[in-house]
């Protein structure tokens, strides 16, 4: 009884090896269609490869996410398959292993496995599935059987028989329903090994396990009065199987392993190389036929990206250096621009404001109303054309890096809004400021505009409440400025860091729509990012992250 033991234990390992590996060969075809669109000529070149080099699957199939099968080795192109449990497990990104299924061409047990083809945005895009029958298992069970009275079957939880009875030939997996005590015993999760009736009415001994998640029982069976007469026969022969078993899979174990090393050490190679920089190099897989087909496909298409990787490397380098050109002449024409502009704009400000001044009332109502747009676009377009020459000025005028208390910079921007947080009564809190290095002029900028819209778009009935929160993230400082203001809808978040966007009337809210689009630069410049949540009438809260190379 203690070698039926042993022996169940190293048959549930391996049917568990053999199910678990044709999950994995499924979710490894599935995982090489991870792409950014979905190529159902590559996804046929891949099921064809595959079906040609695995012989277990008796057929695979590809099913985009309506359900209809776009490819199959077993002609089933343009099948809905809308209600079938693997579809909606892929939809849901979950792999999926069916119970055993009598196949409707072979009218052999056979198991669906399936796996989801996810985009590289992590996408649902379809499903590919395989079904594979119990051949493999049942020659493994063969191996199990003692003597003239010996049988190994397998059972579903229910008690149908899965694999062939030795002694009924005329019971077909699937239709007959055994009831013994060992089916109760393995239910109930009692005792493994055991002295009982079984299904053919004969005194056995018999031991049970589980195997494939639970799903199955794996039963061994004798009958007892061939036990204690072959016993000692038995064992001897088990030991010399056990030895050939251990020993073809030695060597086997070895094969494989220079099979996979082999490509493996390859793939390595070119993974330093490409790190250096050999975009050239190119790994040679012609001798390696006996590689599995993951890592000859994994081969081909590491050389694949190097040859795209060599393609682009120049142009990539070429719209880098033509863009950071582009970058400077149009910040540098801001800059000019703006500056030229200051003196005649100032020159017609102020005569416009002259007439205003000398003849205000002296004229029709047009004409006041005229003079009034007139001051009125004047002090606009100065107000525009400072902003603009600040915004120019983040990337050419910023000061060098050094290390700033953020304490000491808050300190200067609530000094700065003193008369903005006394007027609202306003109540500015926030958590223990850090040390970084950063512009500590550009940082108070950016604190004062984020502040400063909180208080400028509160509720009106409402006093405002900001709060300025801190976290570590890995070598980050995450910001948070949060306020209980009128917020905004978030269809809008991307808009409000362009430069002259603006989401509310200018008559309500004063400003020209560039503070944001300040911050946005300022956060760039420090290596940072910055984005926003708002919930409409609630609140706003304004993130950006930034390096803490202090603590680097």
């Amino acid at each position: 009884m203690s070698s039926m033991r042993k022996d169940s234990a190293i048959q549930q390992t391996a049917i568990d090896s053999w199910v678990a590996t044709r999950a994995s060969e499924i979710r490894n075809l599935a995982n090489l269609q991870s792409t950014t669109e979905l190529d159902l000529d590559n996804i046929q070149n891949n099921l064809k490869f595959f079906a040609s080099h695995q012989q277990e699957f008796e057929a695979v199939s590809f099913a985009n996410k309506e359900g209809i099968v776009e490819f199959s080795t077993m002609n089933q192109i343009g099948v809905y398959i809308t209600e079938r449990t693997y579809l909606e497990e892929a939809a849901k990104g979950h792999e999926y292993i069916s119970n055993v299924l009598l196949g409707k061409v072979t009218n052999q047990p056979m198991i669906l496995f399936s796996a989801p083809v996810m985009n590289i945005k992590n996408q649902f895009e379809g499903v590919i599935y395989g079904t594979v029958t119990l051949k493999t298992i049942e020659q493994l069970m063969a191996q199990f059987r003692y003597g003239d009275s010996g049988e190994s079957y397998l059972i579903d939880r229910n008690g149908y028989l899965i694999t062939e009875s030795r002694f009924q030939g005329n019971w077909k997996p699937l239709e007959f329903q055994l009831n013994s005590d060992i089916l109760e015993r393995a239910k109930q999760g009692i005792e493994a090994t055991s002295t009982y009736e079984n299904y053919r009415d004969m005194q056995v001994f018999g031991t049970y396990q589980l195997v494939n998640n639970g799903k199955w029982i794996a039963v061994n069976e004798i009958e007892r009065n061939e036990v204690y007469r072959t016993f000692n026969r038995q064992l001897i022969v088990m030991i010399i199987i056990i030895c050939i078993v251990l020993t073809f899979g030695f060597i086997a174990m070895l094969r494989i392993s220079h099979h996979i090393e082999h490509p493996v050490q390859h793939l390595l190679k070119g993974v330093q190389r490409l790190k250096q920089g050999d975009y050239k190099y190119k790994i040679d897989y012609t001798s390696m036929k006996s590689a599995p087909v993951e890592l000859l496909q994994l081969c081909e298409a590491f050389n694949q990206m190097s040859q795209n990787i060599q393609d682009n490397e120049i142009e990539l380098k070429q719209q880098k250096e033509d863009l950071a050109g582009s970058n400077a002449e149009l910040e540098q024409f801001a800059y000019v621009a703006s500056h030229d502009l200051q003196e005649p704009l100032r020159m017609v400000a102020s005569y416009v404001q002259l007439l205003a001044k000398r003849y205000q009332g002296k004229l029709d109502q047009d004409a006041d109303d005229f003079i009034h747009y007139a001051v009125d676009g004047a002090q606009r377009m100065q107000n525009l054309i400072n902003d603009l020459l600040a915004f120019s000025r983040v990337g050419t005028k910023g000061k060098e890096l050094k290390s700033v208390d953020f304490e000491v910079v808050l300190q200067h921007v609530l000094t700065n809004l003193q008369h903005a947080i006394q007027e609202s009564d306003a109540l500015v809190t926030h958590d223990p400021m850090p040390t970084l290095l950063a512009d500590s002029t550009q940082m108070v900028q950016l604190l004062q505009n984020l502040i400063g819209n909180a208080i400028k778009f509160r509720d009106a009935n409402r006093s405002p409440v900001i709060h300025i929160g801190i976290k570590q993230q890995g070598k980050e400082r995450l910001f948070s400025v949060r306020d209980n203001g009128i917020g905004f809808d978030l269809k809008y978040r991307d808009r409000i860091f362009l430069i002259f966007q603006r989401l509310h009337n200018k008559t309500k809210y004063q400003g020209t729509g560039i503070g944001l689009s300040i911050c946005k630069k300022i956060v760039e410049r420090h290596g940072g990012k910055i984005w926003v949540e708002s919930e409409a009438g609630q609140s706003t809260t304004f993130y950006f992250k930034l390096q803490d190379r202090e603590n680097m």
